[in-house]
């Protein structure tokens, strides 16, 4: 559902909190935004503490757009936190849920992923994908909770953020099947009763 600025500016006056991103399939997503945005790898540790080494003036257009990503994804965490609450002014309400709708957590989760939890991540979702529906349910249903998603480790993390965008179009998938066979079961019921008239 899309909300007009006036619709957002109201609600964040009462305090609610709108979340924007897929709800069905994963974690809140204001909880992914916040526990990815906070979290800092070492290699970007390091491209930070690089890049505050250098004068401002000595830095490249692209390391100057580095230097600003890294200061925003700092800004957006801290807004993350207060998001919904009395704490949160109506701009900085605005500011996140601008930032939801319009950028890709996606994106944010594979550029603090290294070369190696990717590959492991990969070989662990084709395995995941494979596991019975019900197994698979249940292991999304445990780790997505608010008391265990925090504890998983970033690789873990995005690991369960692609299973439970797999396993809802599975369960679309499966849906739809289900309601085409009962269509058909109806028609053909349909079809005849009609005969026997």
């Amino acid at each position: 559902m899309i909300f007009s600025n006036e619709m957002l500016k109201e609600m964040a006056k009462d305090g609610v909190k709108v979340i924007h991103g897929n709800i069905t399939s994963n974690i809140m997503p204001d909880l992914e935004w916040l526990k990815w945005l906070s979290y800092e790898p070492k290699f970007e540790k390091e491209r930070i503490a690089y890049l505050n080494s250098k004068k401002v003036t000595d830095l490249s257009y692209e390391e100057l757009e580095e230097t600003s990503t890294y200061k925003r994804n700092k800004i957006m965490a801290k807004l993350f936190k207060i998001y919904g609450t009395n704490k949160c002014k109506e701009e900085e309400y605005m500011l996140v849920y601008d930032y939801m709708a319009n950028e890709s957590i996606e994106e944010l989760m594979l550029s603090k992923l290294t070369k190696e939890e990717l590959q492991y991540a990969k070989k662990e979702i084709i395995r995941l994908s494979k596991i019975p529906k019900e197994e698979l349910n249940a292991k999304i249903t445990k780790e997505r909770t608010k008391e265990n998603y925090p504890k998983l480790s970033m690789v873990d993390s995005y690991i369960l953020h692609v299973i439970s965008d797999i396993n809802h179009n599975r369960n679309i998938s499966n849906l739809s099947k289900l309601i085409g066979e009962q269509i058909n079961h109806n028609n053909a019921m349909s079809a005849q009763n009609e005969r026997s008239l």
